[in-house]
């Protein structure tokens, strides 16, 4: 199996960019993340870049199991974090959220999240996407709100947790895929908080690579209202099987 992908970030009307993001093959594996920075100018970016460069880092020394391997990065980044703000006054509470995958060359996927940042997989028709780990994905979850409610409820932005939070229990969330001609795409919240899932899934069925894909979320982001960073990551096969069974079939 091949994957292709595009990622990109912009930071929109924001004076700076907090999101940092990853999209590469190593080893084995190929490893794709989006982390979203808080605390503030320079704070926020340095914690979302320590949490990409410490993933790829660690992940570079090898994987045994992707699971256990990204759940121990995960808790490698906290402490890290919190070791940089307790060292540097103008790093003093920074924090980032993160989602990565790891994809095996089998098309197994492995998917974490921590905060709200979040990962979409595309499939036979279907998008399904993690739980955003704030009080407004506890509500959706619950059922007391739907996904339409969540995307203008005030809360939508106060995490359960978040990596370099000193009140924080880091409690990485999982989830499994397997590619199957099918899509996934990592964002930060300013994109999804104002693209709904519907949008998603025309943008990616009007068809295209990556990088066409890519930039038209982020334009239908803008265009529906966003203004903080946002960045996305799309990623497919690069042989898409069925389309390959209707061509040989021609």
């Amino acid at each position: 199996m091949d994957l292709q992908y595009f990622s990109r970030s912009e930071k929109g009307k924001r004076g700076n960019n907090e999101d940092a993001f990853l999209a590469e093959k190593i080893g084995d594996y190929w490893l794709f993340a989006v982390a979203d920075g808080l605390g503030g100018h320079m704070a926020g970016e340095q914690a979302s870049a320590m949490a990409v460069k410490i993933l790829r880092d660690e992940v570079a020394m090898g994987i045994n199991d992707p699971k256990d391997t990204i759940e121990l990065i995960a808790y490698q980044i906290h402490d890290s974090i919190l070791t940089e703000a307790a060292t540097d006054r103008k790093f003093y509470g920074m924090a980032t959220t993160l989602v990565a995958a790891l994809v095996d060359e089998s098309g197994a996927c492995t998917v974490m999240n921590i905060g709200d940042s979040r990962a979409y997989t595309i499939q036979n028709g279907v998008i399904k996407h993690t739980r955003d780990q704030n009080m407004v994905g506890d509500l959706v979850a619950s059922g007391k709100i739907t996904e339409e409610e969540a995307l203008n409820h005030p809360l939508r932005t106060v995490l359960d947790q978040a990596l370099g939070d000193p009140d924080s229990v880091i409690e990485p969330a999982f989830y499994k895929h397997t590619f199957n001609d099918g899509w996934l795409i990592l964002s930060s919240d300013g994109f999804h908080d104002f693209v709904r899932n519907g949008r998603i899934m025309e943008i990616v069925a009007a068809g295209g690579i990556p990088e066409e894909v890519c930039g038209k979320l982020i334009e239908e982001a803008y265009k529906d209202g966003s203004d903080d960073n946002v960045t996305v990551v799309v990623v497919r096969e690069k042989e898409l099987k069925k389309l390959k069974q209707i061509l040989d079939k021609g």
